[in-house]
């Protein structure tokens, strides 16, 4: 989408080379192979390869390097002024109840208010231009009502690595259905000063 919208050239960055030959098969279809770049790479890594990114767009990987250390490695990959767009779960409400307070404590400890994600980008020098929480209905269609049943067949499954994974994956999606909107993916567009 960027490379058609852009019409310049897109590093794509994954740690997994599939979800990078899916990336290039699609281009392909697109038409714009041409213009994207794949990189298959940790994405700490992005500033011991990138030196003057316009616009940084990282969706669902913070996480896995944590939000507000995200942030400070790839600032030096940034020209100044660059623009990073992120997501980032988030707590939605103080008022969380407790079932998904204690799902996440064991799954994403690290997870904030998105008033605390704020104030981390701005202390590691970005500027908050705005954030978008992503609706309700994008948990739902194309995700939880295609990973339930699947998950709902394999929590017999033989193996016991299959079964616990299918049952967390009931649990996320039944604190999902309970949680009342107190959390969720939240985007930040964020300007490198």
């Amino acid at each position: 989408m960027l490379a058609t919208a852009l019409g310049v050239t897109i590093h794509a960055v994954d740690s997994h080379q599939p979800f990078l030959g899916e990336l290039r098969r699609r281009a392909e279809d697109a038409g714009v192979g041409s213009r994207i770049q794949a990189h298959c790479m940790e994405m700490s890594d992005i500033p011991a390869v990138f030196s003057s990114i316009d616009l940084l767009w990282s969706e669902g990987a913070a996480y896995n390097i944590g939000f507000a250390d995200a942030l400070a490695r790839w600032a030096p990959a940034l020209r100044s002024g660059g623009f990073v767009v992120v997501s980032e779960l988030a707590w939605l409400s103080e008022a969380a109840p407790a079932a998904a307070r204690d799902f996440f404590r064991a799954g994403y400890p690290d997870m904030k208010l998105t008033t605390e994600n704020i104030r981390l980008a701005q202390e590691a020098g970005y500027r908050m231009l705005g954030t978008h929480n992503l609706p309700r209905a994008a948990w739902i269609d194309d995700y939880y009502e295609v990973l339930e049943p699947r998950a709902t067949t394999l929590a017999s499954h033989q193996d016991a690595g299959v079964r616990a994974l299918a049952q967390e994956t009931l649990k996320e999606i039944e604190i999902f259905e309970t949680a009342g909107g107190s959390y969720g993916y939240v985007f930040y567009l964020l300007q490198r000063s």
